[in-house]
Protein backbone atom coordinates (compact mmCIF):
# COMPACT_ATOMS: atom_id res chain seq x y z
CA UNK A 1 0.00 0.00 0.00
CA UNK A 2 1.29 3.35 -0.58
CA UNK A 3 1.60 6.08 1.59
CA UNK A 4 -1.28 7.83 0.60
CA UNK A 5 -4.68 9.46 2.38
CA UNK A 6 -5.95 6.94 -0.51
CA UNK A 7 -8.18 5.39 2.05
CA UNK A 8 -9.90 6.97 4.33
CA UNK A 9 -10.70 5.38 8.33
CA UNK A 10 -14.22 4.66 8.69
CA UNK A 11 -15.45 4.02 12.36
CA UNK A 12 -18.09 1.39 12.88
CA UNK A 13 -20.41 0.73 15.98
CA UNK A 14 -21.96 -2.66 16.82
CA UNK A 15 -23.53 -4.50 19.91
CA UNK A 16 -21.40 -6.73 21.99
CA UNK A 17 -22.41 -10.09 21.39
CA UNK A 18 -24.19 -11.00 24.22
CA UNK A 19 -26.96 -8.00 23.65
CA UNK A 20 -30.52 -9.39 23.10
CA UNK A 21 -33.23 -6.62 22.02
CA UNK A 22 -36.41 -7.11 23.26
CA UNK A 23 -39.11 -4.78 23.42
CA UNK A 24 -40.73 -2.31 26.45
CA UNK A 25 -43.76 -1.53 27.34
CA UNK A 26 -45.41 0.57 24.61
CA UNK A 27 -43.95 1.32 20.73
CA UNK A 28 -41.42 3.86 22.20
CA UNK A 29 -38.99 1.49 24.86
CA UNK A 30 -36.33 -0.71 23.78
CA UNK A 31 -34.79 -3.22 26.33
CA UNK A 32 -31.31 -4.23 25.53
CA UNK A 33 -30.39 -7.51 28.03
CA UNK A 34 -26.62 -8.02 28.45
CA UNK A 35 -23.86 -9.62 31.02
CA UNK A 36 -24.81 -6.44 33.28
CA UNK A 37 -28.60 -6.89 33.19
CA UNK A 38 -31.15 -5.15 31.56
CA UNK A 39 -31.30 -1.50 30.18
CA UNK A 40 -34.27 0.29 29.10
CA UNK A 41 -33.96 2.72 26.25
CA UNK A 42 -36.40 5.81 24.94
CA UNK A 43 -36.59 4.92 21.28
CA UNK A 44 -38.44 5.91 18.15
CA UNK A 45 -38.25 4.16 14.51
CA UNK A 46 -35.20 5.49 13.55
CA UNK A 47 -32.76 4.37 16.67
CA UNK A 48 -34.73 0.74 16.83
CA UNK A 49 -34.09 0.13 13.50
CA UNK A 50 -30.16 1.50 13.96
CA UNK A 51 -29.52 -1.15 17.27
CA UNK A 52 -31.65 -3.56 15.10
CA UNK A 53 -28.50 -3.52 12.63
CA UNK A 54 -25.96 -3.08 15.32
CA UNK A 55 -26.73 -6.28 16.70
CA UNK A 56 -26.37 -7.88 13.12
CA UNK A 57 -22.81 -6.54 12.98
CA UNK A 58 -20.88 -2.92 13.03
CA UNK A 59 -22.55 -0.01 10.88
CA UNK A 60 -21.72 3.17 10.02
CA UNK A 61 -24.14 5.82 12.13
CA UNK A 62 -23.98 8.28 8.47
CA UNK A 63 -25.38 5.30 7.03
CA UNK A 64 -28.34 4.92 9.36
CA UNK A 65 -29.87 8.34 7.34
CA UNK A 66 -32.07 11.61 8.82
CA UNK A 67 -34.05 11.56 11.75
CA UNK A 68 -38.04 11.74 10.57
CA UNK A 69 -39.44 15.05 10.35
CA UNK A 70 -36.29 16.93 11.04
CA UNK A 71 -33.69 16.39 7.78
CA UNK A 72 -31.10 16.06 10.72
CA UNK A 73 -28.73 13.53 10.15
CA UNK A 74 -29.60 10.41 12.20
CA UNK A 75 -26.39 10.19 13.98
CA UNK A 76 -27.12 13.30 15.44
CA UNK A 77 -29.82 11.75 17.68
CA UNK A 78 -28.26 8.00 17.69
CA UNK A 79 -25.01 9.61 19.71
CA UNK A 80 -26.58 10.39 22.88
CA UNK A 81 -28.66 7.05 23.11
CA UNK A 82 -25.52 5.14 22.31
CA UNK A 83 -23.67 6.85 25.08
CA UNK A 84 -26.04 5.47 27.89
CA UNK A 85 -25.41 2.46 26.33
CA UNK A 86 -21.63 2.60 25.84
CA UNK A 87 -20.76 -0.64 27.66
CA UNK A 88 -22.63 -2.97 25.42
CA UNK A 89 -21.26 -1.50 22.25
CA UNK A 90 -18.10 -2.12 21.01
CA UNK A 91 -16.14 0.70 18.96
CA UNK A 92 -14.48 -0.34 15.44
CA UNK A 93 -12.30 1.23 13.20
CA UNK A 94 -11.55 0.76 10.08
CA UNK A 95 -10.53 1.53 6.36
CA UNK A 96 -12.87 2.27 3.15
CA UNK A 97 -10.81 -0.90 1.19
CA UNK A 98 -13.55 -3.41 1.94
CA UNK A 99 -10.76 -5.92 3.92
CA UNK A 100 -12.35 -5.44 6.81
CA UNK A 101 -11.64 -4.26 10.23
CA UNK A 102 -8.62 -3.31 11.75
CA UNK A 103 -9.51 -3.10 15.26
CA UNK A 104 -11.91 -3.50 17.45
CA UNK A 105 -13.04 -2.52 21.38
CA UNK A 106 -15.20 -4.82 23.27
CA UNK A 107 -16.35 -3.64 26.90
CA UNK A 108 -15.54 -5.64 30.17
CA UNK A 109 -16.96 -3.33 32.34
CA UNK A 110 -20.45 -1.77 33.53
CA UNK A 111 -18.64 2.05 33.32
CA UNK A 112 -16.67 1.41 30.32
CA UNK A 113 -16.66 4.66 28.49
CA UNK A 114 -14.94 5.10 25.17
CA UNK A 115 -13.68 8.55 24.76
CA UNK A 116 -12.06 8.88 21.50
CA UNK A 117 -10.30 12.81 20.71
CA UNK A 118 -7.71 13.74 18.50
CA UNK A 119 -4.08 12.64 19.32
CA UNK A 120 -1.46 15.22 20.11
CA UNK A 121 1.48 15.38 17.44
CA UNK A 122 3.63 16.55 20.51
CA UNK A 123 3.47 13.71 22.72
CA UNK A 124 4.96 10.19 22.65
CA UNK A 125 2.96 7.13 23.65
CA UNK A 126 3.39 3.89 24.36
CA UNK A 127 1.83 0.42 25.20
CA UNK A 128 0.56 0.07 29.29
CA UNK A 129 3.37 -1.94 30.82
CA UNK A 130 1.88 -5.30 31.47
CA UNK A 131 -0.27 -5.51 27.99
CA UNK A 132 -0.69 -9.05 27.29
CA UNK A 133 -0.97 -9.89 23.51
CA UNK A 134 -2.54 -13.19 22.51
CA UNK A 135 -3.23 -14.54 19.53
CA UNK A 136 -6.30 -16.40 19.45
CA UNK A 137 -9.14 -17.57 16.70
CA UNK A 138 -10.77 -13.88 15.90
CA UNK A 139 -6.96 -11.90 16.15
CA UNK A 140 -4.28 -10.61 18.50
CA UNK A 141 -6.12 -9.61 21.60
CA UNK A 142 -4.73 -7.51 23.97
CA UNK A 143 -5.34 -6.90 27.83
CA UNK A 144 -4.77 -5.24 30.28
CA UNK A 145 -5.23 -5.80 34.23
CA UNK A 146 -8.12 -3.81 35.02
CA UNK A 147 -9.00 -2.62 31.79
CA UNK A 148 -12.38 -1.17 30.88
CA UNK A 149 -12.19 -3.01 27.14
CA UNK A 150 -10.49 -5.60 25.27
CA UNK A 151 -8.78 -5.23 22.14
CA UNK A 152 -8.68 -7.01 18.96
CA UNK A 153 -6.30 -6.76 16.39
CA UNK A 154 -8.09 -8.12 13.26
CA UNK A 155 -5.53 -7.07 10.66
CA UNK A 156 -1.64 -7.15 9.88
CA UNK A 157 -1.50 -2.92 9.49
CA UNK A 158 -2.98 -2.46 12.65
CA UNK A 159 -0.12 -4.62 14.10
CA UNK A 160 2.55 -2.63 12.49
CA UNK A 161 0.71 0.22 14.40
CA UNK A 162 0.91 -1.77 17.88
CA UNK A 163 4.44 -2.60 17.12
CA UNK A 164 5.42 0.83 17.36
CA UNK A 165 4.31 1.60 20.80
CA UNK A 166 6.18 -0.80 22.50
CA UNK A 167 8.45 1.63 22.94
CA UNK A 168 8.02 5.97 23.34
CA UNK A 169 6.95 7.20 19.75
CA UNK A 170 4.95 10.04 18.65
CA UNK A 171 2.14 9.50 16.18
CA UNK A 172 4.17 11.33 13.17
CA UNK A 173 7.14 9.28 14.22
CA UNK A 174 4.85 6.21 13.16
CA UNK A 175 3.08 7.97 10.13
CA UNK A 176 6.57 8.30 8.72
CA UNK A 177 7.70 4.98 10.05
CA UNK A 178 5.02 2.74 8.07
CA UNK A 179 3.55 2.35 4.70
CA UNK A 180 -0.46 3.42 5.53
CA UNK A 181 -2.23 6.35 5.64
CA UNK A 182 -1.19 9.35 7.80
CA UNK A 183 -5.13 9.20 9.39
CA UNK A 184 -5.56 5.36 9.99
CA UNK A 185 -2.32 5.25 11.79
CA UNK A 186 -3.93 8.35 13.47
CA UNK A 187 -6.76 6.81 13.93
CA UNK A 188 -5.75 3.41 15.31
CA UNK A 189 -3.56 4.71 18.26
CA UNK A 190 -6.54 6.83 18.92
CA UNK A 191 -8.36 3.47 19.39
CA UNK A 192 -5.73 1.85 21.83
CA UNK A 193 -5.36 5.20 23.83
CA UNK A 194 -9.09 5.34 24.47
CA UNK A 195 -9.10 1.78 25.33
CA UNK A 196 -6.52 1.99 27.52
CA UNK A 197 -4.22 -0.53 25.97
CA UNK A 198 -1.79 3.10 25.58
CA UNK A 199 -0.84 5.73 27.38
CA UNK A 200 0.90 9.55 26.83
CA UNK A 201 4.78 9.23 28.36
CA UNK A 202 4.95 12.89 28.54
CA UNK A 203 3.55 15.51 30.71
CA UNK A 204 1.28 17.90 28.65
CA UNK A 205 3.21 20.83 27.02
CA UNK A 206 3.49 23.85 30.44
CA UNK A 207 3.83 21.24 32.77
CA UNK A 208 6.64 21.19 35.30
CA UNK A 209 8.40 17.57 36.37
CA UNK A 210 8.56 17.64 40.01
CA UNK A 211 12.31 15.72 40.71
CA UNK A 212 12.61 12.96 42.85
CA UNK A 213 12.58 14.18 46.58
CA UNK A 214 16.05 15.35 47.30
CA UNK A 215 17.50 15.19 43.85
CA UNK A 216 19.15 18.16 42.56
CA UNK A 217 18.25 18.97 38.68
CA UNK A 218 20.54 20.10 36.02
CA UNK A 219 23.35 21.91 37.79
CA UNK A 220 25.12 24.51 36.27
CA UNK A 221 28.43 23.38 35.12
CA UNK A 222 31.12 24.13 37.64
CA UNK A 223 28.56 24.57 40.68
CA UNK A 224 29.05 22.46 43.49
CA UNK A 225 26.33 20.56 44.97
CA UNK A 226 25.22 20.77 48.51
CA UNK A 227 24.85 17.07 50.35
CA UNK A 228 21.39 15.98 50.36
CA UNK A 229 19.70 17.51 53.43
CA UNK A 230 19.68 14.48 55.80
CA UNK A 231 21.31 12.45 53.91
CA UNK A 232 23.77 9.87 55.98
CA UNK A 233 26.38 7.62 54.06
CA UNK A 234 26.50 3.74 55.96
CA UNK A 235 30.63 2.81 55.81
CA UNK A 236 31.66 -0.97 57.09
CA UNK A 237 33.15 -1.47 60.13
CA UNK A 238 36.34 0.06 61.09
CA UNK A 239 36.76 2.55 57.86
CA UNK A 240 37.02 6.23 58.81
CA UNK A 241 34.37 8.67 57.92
CA UNK A 242 34.72 12.11 56.94
CA UNK A 243 38.29 12.80 57.61
CA UNK A 244 39.58 16.49 56.83
CA UNK A 245 41.97 16.94 53.80
CA UNK A 246 45.34 16.45 55.17
CA UNK A 247 44.89 14.49 57.64
CA UNK A 248 47.10 11.26 57.92
CA UNK A 249 44.77 8.17 58.14
CA UNK A 250 46.36 5.23 59.59
CA UNK A 251 46.43 2.03 58.05
CA UNK A 252 42.93 0.81 58.16
CA UNK A 253 41.91 -2.01 60.65
CA UNK A 254 38.40 -4.43 59.90
CA UNK A 255 36.56 -4.85 62.75
CA UNK A 256 35.07 -8.75 62.51
CA UNK A 257 31.27 -8.58 63.49
CA UNK A 258 30.44 -10.02 67.12
CA UNK A 259 30.55 -13.84 67.32
CA UNK A 260 33.31 -14.16 64.07
CA UNK A 261 35.63 -16.66 64.58
CA UNK A 262 39.16 -15.04 65.26
CA UNK A 263 41.43 -14.81 62.14
CA UNK A 264 44.42 -17.55 61.90
CA UNK A 265 47.79 -16.01 63.39
CA UNK A 266 50.68 -15.81 61.39
CA UNK A 267 53.96 -16.57 62.05
CA UNK A 268 57.13 -14.13 61.21
CA UNK A 269 57.72 -16.97 58.53
CA UNK A 270 54.62 -16.02 57.14
CA UNK A 271 53.14 -19.71 58.23
CA UNK A 272 49.74 -19.77 59.89
CA UNK A 273 50.15 -22.43 61.92
CA UNK A 274 48.04 -24.60 60.08
CA UNK A 275 49.43 -28.06 59.33
CA UNK A 276 51.65 -28.26 56.22
CA UNK A 277 49.94 -29.81 52.76
CA UNK A 278 52.64 -32.71 51.05
CA UNK A 279 54.06 -31.02 48.62
CA UNK A 280 52.52 -32.72 45.11
CA UNK A 281 54.89 -35.09 43.13
CA UNK A 282 55.87 -33.84 39.83
CA UNK A 283 58.82 -36.35 39.24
Amino acid sequence: MSDTDEHQVVHLWSLDEDVVLVGGDDDFETVLSGRWGAQRLKTDGLVREALRRMQLGPVRLTNVGQAPGTGAPGCLILLPVLREVAHLVVRTIAMDDLLGPLLSAHPLSRDAVFRLGAVPADRRFRLVVGTSLVLRADGLVMEVRDSAYRVVVHRPEAVWIVGMLTRPCRAEEAVAALPLPAGVTRGVIGYLLAAGMAVPVDPPPGVPVDPAPGFPVDPSPGVPVAPLPGATVASPPGFPVDTPPGVPVDPLRVVPPPGAPAPPRYGPSGSSGLPALPAPDVS
